[in-house]
């Protein structure tokens, strides 16, 4: 299974990075406005919409141009593994079965601190529905991560 991964060292503690991340409101902050990217809903594991952070088991319901051609015009993704720490923390978000562009989505966020700033890791592993995988599916990886991972140093550095 293809996968793609980028680090970055972001000029703010890690607290900041993690609250940040911590929400929905960062997926379209961080997403080029190109994209059209909307977040139409999102419901916590306890059924509650709009939940102030993540848990497992809440769903992200995404919305865009791109993806409308998908069987219900949303890409849907589910926290699976949520572990907030004082230095170190990380979740996990992966497409529910067939609700979105890919055969399998696993993305993993990581953040630690480090000397007053934060490590951003990105970890995608993903399949594609057709055979053998489109070969632009990991250079619109790197371009969306890289995007991302500017953002963030971008909107957080103190």
């Amino acid at each position: 299974m293809p996968t793609y991964q980028r680090t970055s060292v972001v000029d703010a503690d890690f607290e900041t990075v993690w609250d940040f991340y911590d929400g929905v409101e960062e997926l379209e902050a961080l997403t080029p406005d190109w994209m059209g990217l909307q977040v139409p809903r999102v419901v916590g594991p306890d059924g509650q919409r709009d939940p102030d952070g993540y848990g497992v088991g809440t769903e992200v319901h995404l919305r865009s141009p791109l993806l409308e051609r998908l069987p219900a015009g949303e890409w849907v993704v589910r926290i699976t593994e949520y572990e907030p720490g004082e230095n170190r923390a990380f979740f996990v978000d992966e497409q529910v079965d067939d609700r979105g562009p890919f055969e399998r989505w696993r993305h993993t966020h990581r953040f630690a601190a480090l000397n007053g700033k934060t490590v951003l890791h990105d970890r995608v592993d993903y399949r594609l529905p057709v055979a053998g995988n489109l070969p632009l599916a990991t250079p619109s990886l790197a371009i969306m991560l890289w995007y991302r991972h500017r953002r963030t140093r971008t909107l957080l550095a103190e």
